[in-house]
């Protein structure tokens, strides 16, 4: 008399999680060889272009206030709610998913208030041979405003990095690559040497506002900036 020994399931979702990673892993990997490939046509077309002192301020001075408004508003928030779980807890407590959403927040309410001083702290404290330069002021406010427009897609990052929609971010910083290469090429080539300055700041504006744009794209306006109220029970 034969017995036959029942094999143990085996779990579906690991093949696909497995898969689903390693497209993500390449779609990321694709998407910083187009942006680092893109980044060095745009500089090798643009120093043909702008006179140096307006290439040294926009990529060294404005990249630097650009990269310190989003490194002090979003790096450790991003670095903690991309680590955080996001399943449903007891019942008189709040979902993490709850809580992760509306956390995720944070960096365009402080985005704001960071941007203005940022730029009014640069402003003031540099030199004479810079701020002469024609549209300085106009376009130091070009980038507080680019900076708080990627800090406003934030909260649809984080959702889409925690649902492992990494196809979305891949489109969205793809597209504001290219967005960004365009607007600054045309504002350079074709516009008046004077307005090389607002071209860079024209272009990270674009960058911003087709990534925001994008997200918005997928997940629709009503997912954006709506804080959910929160009771904890005892």
């Amino acid at each position: 008399m034969s017995t036959t020994i029942p094999m143990a399931p085996q779990p579906e979702g690991k093949p696909q999680l497995l898969s689903a990673s390693l497209s993500s892993a390449t779609s990321l990997v694709l998407l910083q060889l187009f942006s680092r490939l893109f980044t060095f046509i745009l500089n090798q077309a643009l120093v043909r272009l702008a006179s140096p002192q307006t290439f040294g301020t926009a990529s060294i001075q404005f990249e630097l206030l650009l990269s310190t408004i989003l490194f002090l508003c979003r790096e450790g928030v991003r670095n903690a709610l991309l680590r955080a779980k996001t399943t449903e807890k007891k019942p008189n407590a709040p979902s993490s998913r709850t809580l992760v959403d509306n956390i995720s927040y944070l960096p365009f309410l402080l985005g704001v208030p960071t941007a203005i001083c940022a730029a009014t702290v640069y402003i003031s404290s540099s030199a004479s041979s810079t701020t002469s330069q024609s549209f300085f002021r106009s376009s130091v406010a070009l980038y507080a405003v680019a900076a708080v427009l990627e800090l406003s897609a934030e909260p649809l990052y984080i959702r889409a990095q925690n649902e492992l929609q990494f196809q979305v971010r891949v489109r969205a910083e793809g597209s504001a690559v290219v967005a960004k290469t365009v607007v600054t090429f045309l504002v350079l080539a074709f516009a008046p040497p004077r307005w090389a300055l607002l071209g860079f700041a024209a272009g990270q504006a674009a960058y911003g506002l087709v990534t925001i744009l994008t997200y918005l794209r997928f997940y629709g306006v009503a997912n954006l900036h709506r804080i959910k109220k929160v009771s904890i029970g005892k």
